[in-house]
């Protein structure tokens, strides 16, 4: 058991590179902290680019797949269901919009499937991935993020980071594209896949 604890404080902390430290991030919000990682995410592809030779990059970019797939699952568990509510662009609900972005997971999931099960991995696929990639943080952010700046109070933003920062323990970090695209359904759906994952390593 304290192998398995060890093992999983380990990934959280390796997850959340884009934090410096924990202590930091109890006073980073919800909003800044997905900002973050959507940035490491951005970041790690121009460092791709800048590599020559792609199999040189086999393990980083595995890596950045896990991250990936890990976000998007915490974000289901731990903050799309949380802010629904909250959300309203005067064309569609709170509920339409989480949808969407769960659609735009399950989108990107199947690329990034794709891309894993590559070896070795072709900068073709890796560029299908970041267009699905790029599309949604892009929405994500003008669609959900921004408007909620000025809907969610401090208190609130710093509690829902640190339940995201606690769904890494429970969340996938593996494509899962099957995955329902209900937002009522996913974040149950996500936290039992997640754990049986985990229960397979230990």
């Amino acid at each position: 058991m304290f192998l398995f604890r060890r093992l999983i404080l380990t990934s959280i902390l390796t997850i959340h590179r884009p934090i410096m430290t924990s202590s930091s991030s109890q006073s980073v919000g919800i909003i800044d902290l997905i900002l973050s990682e959507h940035k490491y995410m951005r970041d790690e592809y121009e460092y791709f680019k800048s590599v020559k030779d792609l199999t040189k990059l086999d393990t980083r970019i595995r890596q950045w797949i896990a991250y990936i797939a890990l976000h998007g699952h915490k974000e289901e568990i731990a903050f799309y269901p949380k802010i629904e509510s909250y959300l309203d662009d005067g064309k569609k609900d709170g509920h339409h919009i989480i949808k969407h972005g769960i659609k735009e997971h399950r989108e990107l999931e199947t690329e990034l499937k794709k891309l894993v099960e590559q070896s070795p991995m072709e900068w073709k696929q890796i560029c299908k991935a970041v267009d699905r990639l790029v599309h949604h943080l892009n929405e994500e952010e003008s669609d959900i993020l921004n408007p909620l700046r000025s809907k969610l109070n401090d208190k609130f933003q710093l509690e829902l980071a640190q339940q995201f920062i606690a769904a890494g323990q429970l969340a996938s970090d593996k494509p899962h594209p099957e995955l329902s695209k209900k937002p009522e359904e996913t974040p149950q759906e996500n936290i039992n896949v997640g754990l049986a994952e985990k229960h397979q390593d230990f």
